[in-house]
């Protein structure tokens, strides 16, 4: 099978290291396809899916997943409302905003990124730490009108940084945005766990700024009315996501490496083959997932979403909604 298909099929057994997950008895009757949405190109971001795809646990599980690549978070909202997949995953910022409007039947049902995954990457030479800095200067950032955007814009509105005043550049998630840097075509770009340590083993001079938002950083999305008419593949995508977490938690590095293994032998994950990379990429999402604890993986947490909710209202990034904005119906389906 090509590996760099746009479309990738998840099921396949990776060999005698596939283990099943204590789960694979009690929701073995889930039955059909499954396609995920991501909002990029491959990343060990997306390994709570990836990881028991790579592993047949999916497949033991009897769900078919397919995971699809997207083009920004913004189409993985679109793409759902229109039943092309059934889910994907998004940025918490965006997500809430289009979530208040009344036409929107796109719901989330996990918290996958607990805190945001952004970091804001500039030079050493000219660094900018504070979000202050960020005003005058051209901003890069891999896609408009997504993740990536609204939280450059609540990070403005709540430094009181006039948004107009910041202008942004499309441009790649790598060296070549560095390169934009270094010369002067831009003063820093958004990039995420990943980025950073693929840039740092190539030992390029950044000043990284974390972004605390205050946010749900990553979600996963689906229809309400699919929610509740599939809601048994619902459960069972999320239940081998949820396990695979919380195994990766306790790895050890060694395993961890394994794990990357696995994965890079089914999915074409660019740069996966640096395993000192890899290794660093796939721990700083796994502090993204674990940031309010195992007991709260993948969980919607309410507090998270109601400061959420209040920080882009007032910055008036998000219209103000008695509609609730995620369920968590089918994650506690997964406790059973």
């Amino acid at each position: 099978m090509n590996r760099r298909k746009f479309l990738i099929n998840s099921i396949g057994a990776a060999g005698a290291l596939s283990l099943p997950f204590a789960s694979s008895v009690a929701f073995s009757q889930s039955r059909g396809t499954y396609t995920y949405l991501t909002p990029m190109t491959l990343s060990l971001a997306f390994a709570p899916i990836l990881y028991p795809s790579a592993m047949g646990e999916y497949e033991k599980l009897g769900l078919d997943v397919k995971v699809e690549v997207g083009r920004g978070a913004g189409q993985v909202i679109q793409l759902v409302a229109a039943k092309q997949v059934e889910s994907g995953r998004t940025g918490g910022a965006n997500y809430m905003a289009a979530r208040a409007k009344d036409n929107s039947d796109v719901v989330a049902f996990a918290t996958v990124a607990q805190i945001s995954p952004f970091v804001v990457i500039s030079s050493e030479e000219k660094p900018v730490r504070d979000v202050k800095e960020l005003e005058g200067k051209i901003i890069g950032m891999a896609s408009f009108g997504g993740s990536m955007e609204a939280t450059l814009n609540l990070m403005l509105a709540k430094a009181g940084i006039d948004p107009q005043s910041v202008r942004r550049e499309r441009v790649a998630d790598g060296p070549a945005s560095f390169a934009m840097v270094e010369a002067g075509r831009i003063q820093a770009f958004f990039g995420n766990t990943s980025t950073v340590s693929r840039l740092r083993a190539e030992d390029y001079p950044l000043q990284v700024m974390a972004v605390d938002d205050g946010v749900p950083g990553q979600v996963y999305v689906a229809r309400e009315a699919d929610l509740e008419a599939n809601r048994d593949q619902h459960v069972t995508f999320l239940k081998g996501a949820r396990e695979a977490v919380l195994r990766m938690a306790d790895m050890d590095d060694q395993e961890l490496l394994e794990a990357i293994r696995i994965i890079g032998n089914k999915y074409d994950v660019p740069g996966i083959q640096k395993e000192d990379i890899a290794l660093s990429d796939l721990k700083g999402n796994r502090d993204l997932w674990l940031a309010h604890g195992k007991e709260n993986i993948l969980r919607n947490v309410p507090e998270q979403w109601e400061q959420g909710k209040k920080l882009l209202v007032s910055a008036g990034l998000m219209e103000d909604t008695s509609r609730h904005l995620y369920d968590n119906d089918i994650w506690e389906a997964t406790l059973a």
